[in-house]
């Protein structure tokens, strides 16, 4: 197929392909079939220069760019036209219910090193990818297909989980004091790797001893025999090669991957001199064929294990010189007399020293080979596509930087340089954090289209870049990290590309959508209106909804006859501009046929890379204006007629007067093109006056030096206060008021100097119907000349910025009002900006921290550092884990806590409220709020419950002693059975008791706020415990049923009597509060290794909100049936606190009218 579709132009060979397919006998059908939608986003992949594919349909028919061509392999071209699953059956079962939810629900997906095992080169690949999946809609919002941008990931991922075995290796390369250990080392670690090494079988020997089998793994009996027969038959197979598995195997081999292996690698373990050498026999994964960077990483796999067992067999050797020098002093001592063994001794010595020096000797060779494998790992790192470095020690110092990260930075001087010297911009920056995080912490981190701004050594203007990294930490033979190895691409190309696209396509409709004039905007070939505003839509008298995304020749067919089409199909193929002032334009009504005349532009949209992808147009009804020029050409017609008959008339005068006929036609035509010119110059005219008229600014014309209004649109009538009579007068006349003020001299000065006057929120004084009004304004007095250069006419354009101005003045005054609140009651304020990383506090917030400086503050120094020892863990706890998490506070922090002064070392009491807020992804940026002195009332707080305690003290002895009098009173009254007295002794008796509980009440909060109540914890039966209590209550308490429900038999530690107290005052509380007649219900029951105690009774119930503040201190439920009942709000706050201290929890559950459940926990 020849194609001339301009959207399919570019896309370089793949391009020529595609124009060349046939479209039309596949599901896309042909081309100019295919909605705006299509083709835009066709425009748009064939000129990208990153991976990008479409599916297209019910079917996902594929399309792809020449980057994209890449991924199928083998299967490009046939690829190109034919439906996802065709083309990735062994795939598609995982990812059709991605594509259809796009295509059906309109939903977006990003998958980041998504698996995706592909036969694309006739095996099943291991594969990774970055791809995400968004719809393409059309212009009624239906989703014809699926944009697919692609990243292959599959060496970043296979090379991470690589390096992850090298790194293992070379942390273990001292790890062994054997060859034993060694040996089981490494089988250890390379059964971790089955992935990359499916099996393996290590063939090696001491000193040219012969090679053996001394581990291995994944393999049956049978193929280690087979492997053995294979080598003892062709011993040169283990230099150093590649073979088919199937050749030499006994049996397939299916570890890690259902398919099994089809190539193994031998490779050794050592050269030159080393004492211990062999090979690693190596199965190939089997889905990923051999190629020099699986043959490099085998080959150092097989090096590092050389290093571990020649390290190990050093070790080993060393350790048995050392036993056997021991032992041969030894002898010496003992046997000093046997002269001829201790000489034979002796020479067994000196062979230990030359076998000592060998070893040295094969040690250092061992280091130099070690440097060896470096530098070839340093040369593999170099070579590698994507951008790789190497960053040592705490400040993080440029060890090994490769081309293409270098190339990502290239005119800053890395190696040798601490990153945040050789990268200042970057070391308050996000990614500063998590460097510093990585080497900290030993975690790995990977980042995704991370925001990291960086400058150039000419400029230190920040430029927005965009990048995907993965830091892994790398560790010493410690296992201490040492440094990070880092993994960088840069993605803000693409990212800069959506945020572009985006804005444009905002843009354009936003210019649309507010024009005066008729606009709109086609996509496609078959001119799809995607977006047009009210005034086409009166034109065409149509509405909105019928116009929009309907083909324009669908929507008004009888343009087909009309020169239009052929006018947008030339803009849309040469994509050249085209306009023109007057044509016809015939429209179908419910009336019938309607003829209305326009002026029109037509303007090509054109795509990122300069493609047609859609026309503007725009257009005036210009109908009006023709119908009274028509009029007037009639009447020129009609006075031609007439001339015509008199010259009929008087035909025996034409010889005599064919002068004069002449001349009188000479002076018609001329009159005519006066007629004409004068015409044309209104129509100009009319469209300038329009065009001022209409705009959304201010403007006036005045001309001469009298400055008389000749024009003045809305916007300035409506700005001046005035209406259209003043226009033909002078401005001076019309608006008297700006005598005075500047402006009339100003514009004088214009006129005289020719030069342009702009101003600024200038402030005039104009006369509106409510008298005089003030405003603000931004203006421009343009001066217009004439032929000779000279000043005749000053355009006046204004804005009215008065509403701008008073606001910023208002905010000017709330903040000076905030301010001074603030100082009244002299609080303090402090702003953390958790991005940059900078506090500010005000003057009075650095005194309460004790700072008398004036310069920057940290959180960590000066906040954190500032807090009491006995306070810091709370807040910062509180600010961590509460405040800075949205769903756990939604921001709010309203605290209290001790600071002692940086430099009065002065201890102070604060109250701080704040607020923190959060972006679109719930992560904070800013925590601001005030801080106020509460010291004094602090103090107070302790000076009062130092009284309460005191008073309550000083109030029991003599309340003991009276009630002991009490008794002997009551008991002597019994005896002499004085009734009236035992009974008001009685009453007494009882208000005695009352009181003795409440001073206790209060005694036991003094005791608590003070830290003087201990615990005195013991096991006992918590059933037993609530047994004996309902015993107690039945005895005094006859009015409710005491009910104790049978539970569970469990022993707690704590303090019993304390722990009695609060069942007490529970079944007291439920006394109270509940009718006389009714069940309280006492339950213990286990659950989640905490025994749980209620109290249930069938009275008033409680208030939802007086049930969150019940153990409050001092807090009273207030409502007309509970005022009636004593009590001062302490019991239940006393019952907290020991519950809290016993680390256990207490809670109500309770509804009005239905009675309340009190309970509290303890661990068991």
């Amino acid at each position: 197929m020849a194609s001339t579709y301009s959207f399919l132009e570019g896309g370089e060979g793949l391009g020529e392909l595609i124009r060349n397919t046939e479209w039309s006998r596949t599901s896309f059908g042909s081309p100019d079939t295919w909605p705006d939608s299509l083709t835009s986003a066709v425009s748009i992949v064939l000129n990208s220069g990153f991976p990008i594919a479409i599916y297209w349909g019910a079917d996902f028919s594929l399309i792809y760019n020449a980057p994209w061509s890449e991924i199928p392999g083998e299967k490009h071209p046939w690829a190109l036209g034919r439906p996802g699953q065709e083309v990735w059956p062994e795939i598609w079962d995982g990812l059709k219910e991605e594509f259809e939810s796009v295509l059906y629900k309109g939903r977006s997906y990003r998958r980041p090193d998504a698996p995706l095992y592909m036969h694309r080169f006739g095996y099943t690949e291991e594969c990774y990818f970055d791809y995400t999946l968004s719809p393409i809609k059309d212009r009624d919002g239906s989703v014809g297909g699926v944009f697919n941008a692609v990243i292959e990931t599959t060496f970043k991922v296979i090379n991470a989980r690589r390096n992850k075995l090298i790194a293992q290796l070379m942390n273990n390369k001292y790890a062994s004091q054997d060859v034993e250990e060694a040996l089981n080392l490494i089988k250890e670690i390379l059964e971790n790797a089955d992935a990359d090494i499916p099996f393996f079988a290590l063939y090696g020997s001491k000193d040219e001893e012969p090679l053996h089998l001394i581990i291995s793994s994944g393999l049956s009996p049978l193929n280690i025999h087979q492997l053995a027969a294979h080598l003892l038959e062709n011993p040169s197979d283990a230099n150093f090669d590649l073979h088919d598995a199937r050749s030499i195997l006994a049996e397939p081999v299916n570890n890690h991957w259902p398919e099994a292996v089809t190539e193994i690698l031998f490779v050794p373990i050592a050269k030159g001199k080393a004492r211990f050498k062999g090979h690693l026999l190596c199965g190939v994964s089997a889905r990923k064929r051999m190629d020099e960077d699986y043959r490099n990483f085998l080959q150092t796999v097989g090096m590092h294990i050389g290093t571990i067992l020649n390290n190990a067999l050093a070790y080993e050797l060393s350790e048995a010189y050392h036993n056997e020098q021991a032992l041969n002093e030894e002898l010496a001592a003992a046997n000093e007399e046997l002269a001829a063994i201790n000489e034979e001794l002796l020479i067994t010595q000196e062979h230990l020293n030359k076998l000592n020096e060998e070893l040295e000797e094969r040690v250092e060779r061992r280091t130099e080979d070690l440097a060896a494998e470096r530098d070839k790992l340093k040369r593999f790192f170099m070579q590698a596509p994507a951008g790789i470095c190497v960053l040592t020690g705490p400040e993080l110092i440029f060890e090994l930087v490769n081309g293409p990260f270098q190339e990502l930075l290239p005119e800053r001087v890395l190696l040798g340089r601490p990153i945040f010297e050789a990268l200042p911009e970057i070391k308050e920056q996000p990614i500063g954090d998590i460097l510093r995080n990585v080497y900290r912490t030993g975690e790995p981190y990977e980042g995704k289209e991370l925001y990291i701004p960086t400058t150039t050594p000419e400029s230190q203007e920040l430029t927005d870049r965009y990048f995907n990294f993965y830091y892994e930490p790398r560790r010493d033979e410690t296992g201490e990290v040492e440094g990070i190895m880092a993994f960088v691409y840069e993605v803000t190309e693409l990212v800069e590309a959506r945020k572009r696209s985006q804005r444009t396509e905002r843009d354009l409709r936003n210019l649309v959508m507010t024009s005066h004039y008729p606009l709109m905007i086609l996509r496609g070939s078959d001119y799809m209106i995607e977006v047009a505003n009210d005034q086409l839509a009166a034109l065409w008298d149509r509405s909105l909804e019928d116009i929009l995304g309907r083909r324009l020749l669908e929507l008004l067919p009888e343009l087909v006859d009309q020169p239009f089409p052929a006018l947008l199909k030339g803009v849309y193929v040469t994509g050249k501009p085209y306009g023109q002032e007057e044509e016809v334009f015939h429209l179908d009504t419910d009336e019938g046929r309607v003829t209305k005349y326009v002026s029109f532009y037509y303007d090509p949209l054109k795509d990122e890379n300069g493609a047609v992808a859609g026309i503007i147009v725009a257009a005036a009804d210009i109908t009006d204006t023709v119908r009274s020029r028509q009029l007037l050409e009639e009447s020129y017609e009609e006075q031609q007629s007439l001339n015509e008959e008199i010259i009929a008339t008087n035909e025996e005068l034409a010889a005599a007067n064919e002068e004069l006929v002449t001349a009188n036609e000479e002076l018609s035509q001329i009159q005519n093109d006066l007629a004409r010119s004068l015409s044309e110059l209104r129509q100009s005219e009319a469209r300038f006056r329009s065009l001022i008229q209409d705009a959304p600014v201010a403007i006036a014309l005045l001309r001469t030096r009298e400055l008389i209004i000749e024009a003045a649109n809305t916007a300035i009538l409506s700005l001046w206060g005035k209406q259209a009579d003043i226009i033909g007068g002078s401005l001076e006349e019309g608006l008297p008021e700006l005598k005075g003020q500047a402006y009339l001299k100003i514009l004088d000065e214009v006129y005289t100097s020719g030069i342009a006057y702009k101003g600024a929120e200038a402030r005039v004084l104009l006369e509106h119907k409510e008298g005089f009004e003030e405003f603000f304004v931004n203006f421009v007095y343009q001066p217009l000349f004439d032929e000779q250069g000279l000043t005749n006419a000053i355009m006046v354009v204004a804005i009215d910025v008065t509403p701008q101005v008073i606001s910023r003045k208002e905010l000017e005054k709330t903040k000076d009002s905030l301010k001074l609140a603030f100082d009244a009651a002299e609080l303090g304020n402090f702003d953390l900006d958790l991005i940059k990383g900078t506090m500010h506090w005000d003057k009075r917030c650095r005194t309460l921290f004790g700072i008398s400086h004036d310069h920057e503050v940290t959180y960590e120094k000066d906040f954190v550092g500032g807090l009491h020892p006995d306070d810091k863990d709370r807040i910062v706890d509180v600010i961590s884990n509460h405040v800075l998490i949205r769903s756990v506070s939604n921001g709010d922090y309203d605290v209290e806590y001790r600071t002692v002064g940086m430099d009065d070392q002065k201890l102070r009491w604060i109250r701080a409220k704040g607020k923190a807020y959060f972006n679109e992804a719930d992560q904070p940026v800013r925590f601001v709020g005030a801080v106020l002195d509460i010291t004094e009332q602090k103090l107070d707080e302790i000076r009062k419950n130092d009284f309460i305690g005191m008073a309550s003290h000083e109030l029991k002895t003599p309340l003991t002693s009276l009630s002991a009098y009490m008794q002997v009173l009551l008991s002597k009254a019994k005896k002499q059975e004085d009734q009236f007295s035992v009974d008001a002794l009685s009453k007494v008796n009882q208000q005695v008791r009352k009181m003795s509980a409440m001073i206790n009440g209060f005694l036991n909060i003094s005791r608590l706020e003070s830290g003087k109540i201990h615990l005195d914890k013991q096991p006992f039966m918590i059933h037993e415990l609530l047994e004996s209590i309902a015993d107690e209550t039945r005895l005094i308490v006859n009015s409710h049923d005491i009910r104790l429900q049978p539970g569970s038999h469990v022993t707690v530690n704590a303090d019993r009597d304390k722990v009695g107290s609060v069942i007490t005052n529970l079944v007291s509380n439920a006394v109270k509060y509940s009718p006389k007649g009714t069940v309280i219900n006492l339950t213990c029951t286990l659950e989640n290794s905490l025994v749980k105690v209620t109290v249930t009774d069938e009275g008033l119930g409680i208030r939802p909100e007086d049930q969150s503040r019940l153990f409050e201190r001092y807090y009273r439920v207030e409502d007309q049936q509970a005022k009636y009942v004593s009590g001062f709000g302490i019991g239940l706050y006393l019952s907290a606190e020991i519950i809290e201290r016993h680390n256990g929890q207490i809670g109500v559950e309770s509804e009005i009218g239905k009675g309340s459940t009190f309970w509290f926990t303890l661990p068991v």
